[in-house]
Formats: structure tokens, sequence, C-alpha cells
């Protein structure tokens, strides 16, 4: 972990320049094999190929579905996204001189169509194998979301480009937006204070109550008196528990002054805020446990 605010922006540059090249962790989300592009060019036309349109020519490809996903909000913090339902991401690849405005696309279920969403700055949908940037007018090349709801009871599911193009997803594509979404829980423990220089340890007790599996998200975020991010994520059937434990590292160098430490717990459940003081003895020489102090209402 990085020890000082220089150090982790680093780290993280280094971590995002290689979000586009990495394979997802397994569980909610699952990218969609392109289908061979059709000679002809024309509509009706499915995922991967180019249609022309006013002379720009489109290509929607790699359906990917999450119910979270990681993002940047801040240069040296995580949050977390959780869809009402899930999210579809799909790639866009437009060429030409005028290429449509991201808003020209939506996701038509059973002819009601889902407009695309912008999501927030700093950086891409995480750790999805998704492009690494969002499709702009200024740069086509890019991922597009939709939220949907969860699970998909369409029968009829296309990308459509106002009226000018259609991208029929094939059922084949759709299992994993019909499955049931998750529903996570989390159980903190934090101690309340550590002898100097001895690692924080932080455990959650996570439990997937809902009726599909999925993907849980979360990072740790520290805000003083040292900054930086660890994030994490990991699969969870339905029905499932894992106990995800890290520890917070620290050094007293000199003129280090603070007597306590500040972090926060983002997750697809929700987040929380601890204080852990730093002392040469707890209480009775043992640190007593925290549940921590809610900042936000819980998600999932």
């Amino acid at each position: 972990m990085p020890s000082s605010r220089r150090q982790l922006l680093a780290s993280l540059g280094a971590g995002l320049a290689g979000l586009a090249g990495c394979n997802a962790a397994p569980g909610d989300e699952t990218p969609i094999g392109s289908t061979p592009t059709d000679s002809t060019g024309t509509p009706p036309a499915t995922l991967g190929d180019a249609v022309t349109v006013d002379g720009v020519s489109v290509t929607v490809s790699d359906l990917v579905d999450a119910h979270s996903f990681l993002y940047l909000s801040a240069p040296d913090a995580f949050g977390v996204t959780v869809a009402d339902g899930q999210f579809a991401f799909v790639t866009v690849d437009a060429g030409g001189d005028d290429p449509p405005a991201p808003d020209a696309f939506a996701l038509a279920l059973d002819g009601t169509r889902h407009a695309a969403t912008t999501y927030r700055a700093y950086g891409p949908a995480g750790d999805l194998p998704v492009a690494e940037s969002e499709y702009a007018t200024d740069d086509p090349h890019g991922y597009l979301g939709f939220e949907i709801p969860a699970p998909l009871d369409a029968d009829s599911v296309a990308v459509v480009l106002d009226d000018g193009a259609r991208w029929t997803i094939p059922e084949s594509a759709l299992a994993p937006l019909r499955s049931p979404p998750p529903s996570f829980t989390v159980e903190y423990d934090v101690p309340d204070a550590v002898a100097p220089d001895e690692a924080v340890p932080v455990s959650l007790d996570v439990t997937n109550e809902g009726d599909g599996g999925g993907t849980f998200r979360g990072a740790i975020n520290h805000q003083g008196p040292l900054y930086g991010a660890n994030d994490f994520a990991f699969a969870l059937g339905s029905g499932e528990s894992r106990t995800h434990e890290e520890s917070i590292s620290y050094h007293r160098e000199a003129g280090f002054s603070a007597d306590r430490l500040q972090f926060s717990v983002v997750s697809a459940a929700g987040e929380r805020s601890f204080e852990v003081r730093l002392e040469a003895e707890t209480d009775g020489g043992t640190a007593t446990t925290s549940t921590g102090t809610a900042t936000g209402t819980p998600q999932g």
C-alpha cells in the first residue's frame, strides 16, 4: 500500500492503465463474443455487424452484464455504482466525419427504449471487460451503458440508433440478463484501537441473500492522515458467504503526530466509515471491535 498520496496516485495510474486488457473476475458480468460481419452491411444486423447510417459506419458489439461497477470517485478514492436493476454495456465503434451522439442510442426491450446513461467521471467502469472509455462523438470508440430491469423478461432485445439502425441481440446472449440479481449484506469487524505501528485488521463477512449469483465489489478509502485506496471484487452464488480480510498498514515516522486513522468501506452493500485510535495500549490491553458509523444508505 502506498504510504503517501503521491505514491498512491502512481500505483492507481499503473493499475488503471491495464484495465482495458484485463480479464473480469467471475460473477455477474459476461462478455459476449461478436458475430461475423454481414457481407452486405445492411440491416437486419446483430452484435458485431457494421451498419452504415448517413455515411457513417457504426458497429455495436461485446455485450456485458453487471449489477455494479467500480469507478474512481477522486484521484485517490473508489466508489461503487449499484444498479436498481442491472447494467447492460456494449462497445460502439463509429467511423466517419459525423458520428452519432451517445444519446442517439437506446436499448429496446419489446419496443420500450432505455436510453444510454452517462456515468461518473474519473475512469471507466472499473473492473468490467469493456472499452477503456465511454463512447463520445469526439472519441467514437468506447462503451455505452443502459440500466434495465432485473431479471430481464423481454422477448425482443436490440440496440437501436434513432430510427436508422438496429442490432438484434440473440437469445443465446441474453442468459446473464435473465438471471435474478444478487443482494449483498455485510457485517464489519474493525478494532477501536491498535498499538503504534500495528496494522489495522479489517474483516467483512459478506452474504449474498439474493436469488441469483453476482460479484461483490468494494474498496477501502483512506481518509487521513494518509490517503489511498484498495479495491476488491469476488463472486458469490445465491446463498453463499465469504469473509474478506485486509489490513491497513502505516508507519509512524518523524513528524507523524496523528492519534487516529480514518477510512471508509464502500461496496455494493453501502458505505461505512471507521475511526481507529493509535495508542500504546488499548483499555485492558485488548482492542475491542466496532461496527462503524453509517455514512450512506446500504445498497444492493
